[in-house]
């Protein structure tokens, strides 16, 4: 064999090895899921794979916007108790409605039971798993002297365009921080608080941020001063060394359960219901509360030591109905007045 042709031919070998190699990292790193099932945090992995195409790998998909650092310990002891498989879809709220819906997920798993509840007739049964309060979100680096103790003071100039809400649209955490204030500012009459809401809507510049995890994110690595956040993420954040401090909002707070749902046409009943009962456990409970700072909704659970006791927090009451009859209302209501705030802005 001549000098040249073995030389063409050790040149396809490596360019069929760069070929594999690279295949082999895109799936890797760029379509695989992370070690315990937990996906990636865009809600466009809802639509990656077909359901068939997961069933042989997975015996449960779950749709659920709480974040990473929460959900994988959850699930690895879940996966590793009962044999059972599970690929989490991580995306906000209305996306995980979504996944449920088209029959992607078998369950859902967080999401206020306010926001889920116009969506009740997607799930076979629904149990609450943690009480949520909302809570400001403050980088203690860069806030220096101003003094954040609640709703009013976010209307400080200081902080015009530096304050970071998602979209109660998409986001649950962020509608019920909506919830709060209306109530909270409006003297526990949510239409007297919508004065309050388009001031802070100004105070945004036009900028909704499209997911809960860019909020307390956001403060943490120094994006926006201030945000508005839930107690679990800014505790997470604190867990993490980052630089911030939770503000429970002095003009009062509304605590309000997440869930766990299942859905009504899941082929894997037997599986999300193991599942359902794992998170409603003694034992996930007290390690939740515990180790991972969220509230249980089990009287015989304490609360984490890291939050402040329910009986020094002024504690507002809410009306279910009214709040789930006026959801999307309020939400496109609310778009809108920070939609003039970018318009504003631009003049």
């Amino acid at each position: 064999m001549g000098e040249t042709k073995r030389n063409k031919i050790w040149i396809t070998i490596v360019a069929l090895l760069l070929v594999i190699a690279g295949v082999l990292f895109v799936w890797n790193f760029g379509g695989g899921t992370m070690p315990g099932g937990i996906g990636g945090e865009m809600p466009e992995e809802i639509g990656g794979k077909t359901r068939s195409g997961d069933s042989g790998k997975y015996a449960l998909v779950v749709a659920s916007p709480h974040p990473t650092a929460f959900v994988k310990p959850l699930i690895n002891e879940f996966e590793e108790e009962s044999g059972i498989s599970v690929k989490v879809i991580s995306c906000g709220t209305m996306d995980a409605i979504k996944a449920v819906e088209e029959g992607e997920a078998d369950a859902l798993w967080g999401g206020s039971m306010l926001t889920v509840s116009p969506y009740q007739g997607l799930f076979s049964e629904r149990v609450s798993f943690s009480n949520v309060p909302s809570v400001l979100i403050v980088n203690t680096d860069l806030i220096g002297d101003i003094k954040i103790e609640g709703y009013a003071d976010l209307l400080n100039p200081a902080l015009k365009g530096k304050i970071a809400c998602a979209d109660p649209a998409h986001s649950s955490s962020a509608f019920e921080h909506l919830v709060n204030m209306l109530y909270a500012m409006g003297e526990e009459n949510p239409e007297q608080g919508w004065d309050y809401a388009k001031q802070l809507a100004e105070q945004l510049e036009g900028n909704l941020l499209t997911g809960s995890s860019e909020v307390y994110e956001g403060v943490a690595n120094g994006k926006y001063l201030v945000g508005l956040t839930f107690e679990e993420a800014a505790i997470t954040m604190l867990k993490s060394d980052k630089h911030v401090a939770l503000v429970y909002m002095k003009e009062g707070v509304v605590f309000t359960p997440d869930g766990i749902y299942i859905s009504k046409n899941t082929g894997h009943a037997e599986q999300a219901k193991a599942f359902l009962t794992f998170l409603t456990s003694f034992d996930t409970q007290q390690r939740m509360a515990h180790d991972l700072g969220r509230r249980s909704v089990r009287e015989d659970v304490s609360s984490p030591e890291e939050v402040k006791p329910m009986e020094e927090i002024r504690v507002i009451r809410v009306d279910n109905q009214v709040v789930t009859k006026q959801k999307d209302t309020w939400a496109q209501r609310f778009d809108a007045l920070v939609q003039e705030g970018r318009d504003e802005s631009k003049n």
